[in-house]
């Protein structure tokens, strides 16, 4: 049956959104940033690379991979949109392998395909799968990346590495996380080599691995060996990443006016409500867990409050298009909640609180490499983008819940798969029946994620 999963999850995707990618497809030539990505893409798939526009943030990947349209003379609107859609099936069958892998043998290759389809109609996630944005092929190459990374070949991982860096930059995050899992995870084994007896005592928070480690000089060259010869691909992208920063001054190229790095760490709280929201099923399997714990360190709970309103009070940044754009529900929830009322941002805080607490526990059975890791690759891919946009939740969001803790497929599974699909037809019904104007453009404008 597993091989049969690999040919139903992306075929049954792609035919069971087709016909609304169609009439998604029919309601405008450009759909807000389509605006400067399908001139772009239309450009590349012509192979007319002389052309650029200045406003673009991001590396070409996105506008290069338009060239596979060009020797079936597909390059259109529809052509450059169907890229997109045809990277999620690709994405559902990526997303079934790994689960598959981090569920251990838990449930049988049906939970995975179950997984699968509620991570690929993640309502965000879903709906920019119609549309020619970065967000969905930059996702499938991050998944390639890290399903290859997996499975330890390394040379093909990074290759998909730079691939997803050449989508969208912040994606080096992404292959920097899983090369320093790679190091610590390498200088475990090397010392469990030594010591086979005491595998259980060798932990990587423990201070027995540094005593080993600095009193054995081979076993230290031995590791650097061992990490070098399965790193060096990874430094080969990260490396010139960084010379690249030193010289353009910025992670953006192009117009940087609007994408200036700010320190903002309530977007690791925005992004916690997020995963909590749509983690349905890791959030009622860790609530119980999580509410004791909140109870039993009831003054650890309070301080953490306290430090959370603070950080909201002294740290919330308010970019000029969240005030500025109607044409996302972000701006709704500000304008109509936190920007409204000036006490609903400290009302949130508690909120803030257990939702990280769900997603610490969401994730207390991963390897302490991994434990070290994401909450770093984390705050480093969110916490310096002054704009509060759902889209950079996307790549975070779905390796947090690729690795969410095994379990049987029960209720909760369902029913995070059915809110899904609900939010996804109120979404669309929302795009299909509201319309307004603006007074420099002559199409109407919808409310899209």
């Amino acid at each position: 049956m597993h091989g049969s999963w690999k040919l139903v999850l992306p075929v049954g995707f792609v035919l069971y959104s087709l016909p609304l990618f169609l009439r998604v497809n029919s309601t405008s030539d450009y759909i807000i940033d389509e605006e400067f990505h399908i001139p772009q893409g239309l450009a590349f798939c012509r192979k007319q690379f002389d052309v650029w526009d200045s406003k673009i943030t991001t590396f070409p990947g996105l506008y290069l991979i338009a060239l596979v349209l060009q020797p079936f003379n597909s390059c259109t609107v529809t052509g450059l949109r169907l890229l997109s859609l045809v990277g999620a099936g690709v994405n559902i069958l990526l997303l079934y392998k790994i689960r598959r892998r981090t569920l251990a043998g838990t449930g049988g290759n049906a939970y995975a395909a179950h997984e699968a389809i509620t991570l690929s109609v993640l309502p965000p996630l879903y709906f920019f799968s119609h549309l020619y944005y970065t967000d969905t092929l930059a996702l499938t190459m991050v998944l390639l990346f890290y399903n290859y990374w997996q499975q330890e070949a390394h040379l093909p991982a990074a290759v998909f590495g730079a691939a997803s860096v050449l989508m969208r930059q912040t994606n080096i995050v992404w292959v920097c996380m899983c090369c320093g899992i790679t190091i610590l995870d390498t200088l475990v084994q090397q010392c469990v080599k030594t010591r086979p007896g005491n595998k259980k005592q060798i932990r990587l928070l423990g201070s027995d691995l540094w005593l080993q480690l600095l009193g054995s000089p081979q076993l230290l060259c031995n590791c650097i060996l061992s990490i070098l010869g399965k790193c060096c691909f990874y430094a080969s992208i990260i490396l010139p990443f960084i010379g690249f920063i030193c010289i353009n001054g910025s992670i953006v190229v192009g117009d940087k006016s609007a994408h200036e790095a700010t320190l903002h760490l309530p977007q690791i709280f925005y992004f916690a409500i997020f995963a909590a929201g749509f983690g349905i099923s890791n959030t009622l399997r860790q609530l119980r867990t999580v509410l004791t714990l909140l109870r039993r360190h009831l003054l650890l709970t309070l301080l953490a409050t306290l430090l959370i309103a603070a950080v909201v009070h002294f740290n919330t940044v308010v970019h000029p298009y969240l005030l500025a754009d109607n044409r996302h529900y972000t701006f709704y929830v500000w304008s109509r909640l936190y920007g409204r009322f000036w006490w609903f941002r400290y009302a949130m805080t508690p909120l803030y609180v257990l939702a990280l607490a769900i997603l610490c526990c969401g994730l207390r059975h991963m390897p302490d490499s991994f434990k070290l890791m994401f909450p770093l690759a984390l705050l480093l891919v969110l916490c310096f983008q002054r704009l509060l946009e759902l889209r950079y939740f996307l790549v975070p969001y779905v390796l947090f819940r690729l690795n969410t803790r095994p379990t049987r497929k029960g209720f909760a599974e369902w029913m995070e798969l059915g809110v899904h699909l609900l939010l996804n037809v109120a979404t669309f019904y929302v795009y299909f029946t509201k319309e307004f104007y603006w007074q420099n453009y002559r199409t109407p404008q919808r409310i899209i994620w």
